[in-house]
């Protein structure tokens, strides 16, 4: 009976193993003595395709965006719809490694596989009519709210879980709250994806009365 053998030690390898451990176990426990250990090798190997753990983290941004696959758009689409498209593929992604979204938001990583992701964005939104700085600003305020936006809901509480939300809204009274209890007592409801739908639709419409 053959032996298993582990995968060959390499750059993605490595980065794909880094993000599985984030996932399961949160950033704060990667280390490279941590991953070495996972990948079953000495950890000073690591160093040889990733020379710091700074390094480490771009590459797992850069993984994570090589990750995001915007749905397939209609020969008539518009720059918005193209952007909106973008951001809802980001919004997915960053969904499914909840612990990694922090990482997106301190670490703009600046390697070959980010401009070529930028690059290729860019282009399908000049294509469509939005200037070059234009485009830029626009995917960066986008990014900047579709991160913050997933932080908000699926991040994990610095320092574990507070108060349940719950049990502070039950503390509201209409006199020294007024208008908050207003607002829930109205039947007030948080829906994240149509708070997201909104704000994202907003900051796209904001974008096109701008440019007139």
């Amino acid at each position: 009976m053959d032996r298993p053998t582990r995968p060959a030690l390499s750059r993605d390898y490595i980065l794909r193993t880094a993000l599985a451990l984030i996932d399961r176990d949160g950033v704060e426990a990667l280390s490279m003595r941590k991953l070495g250990a996972e990948m079953g090798v000495d950890p000073m190997a690591i160093y040889h395709y990733l020379p710091s753990k700074a390094v480490l983290l771009d590459g797992v941004v850069e993984l994570l965006y090589s990750e995001v696959r915007p749905l397939e758009l209609a020969a008539s689409a518009s720059w918005t719809e193209a952007a909106a498209a973008a951001m809802r593929a980001f919004r997915a992604t960053l969904r499914a490694h909840p612990r990694a979204v922090a990482i997106v938001g301190t670490h703009p990583a600046a390697t070959p596989g980010m401009f070529d992701l930028l690059d290729s964005a860019l282009g399908l939104l000049m294509d469509l009519g939005l200037g070059g700085a234009d485009a830029l600003d626009l995917m960066n305020c986008l990014a900047i709210y579709t991160i913050g936006q997933v932080l908000a809901e699926v991040g994990e509480p610095v320092g574990g879980e507070g108060t349940p939300p719950e049990s502070v809204y039950a503390g509201l009274s209409p006199e020294a709250y007024p208008h908050l209890f207003a607002a829930f007592a109205g039947g007030y409801d948080y829906h994240p994806d149509a708070m997201y739908e909104a704000g994202l639709n907003a900051l796209l419409t904001g974008w096109t009365a701008r440019r007139r």
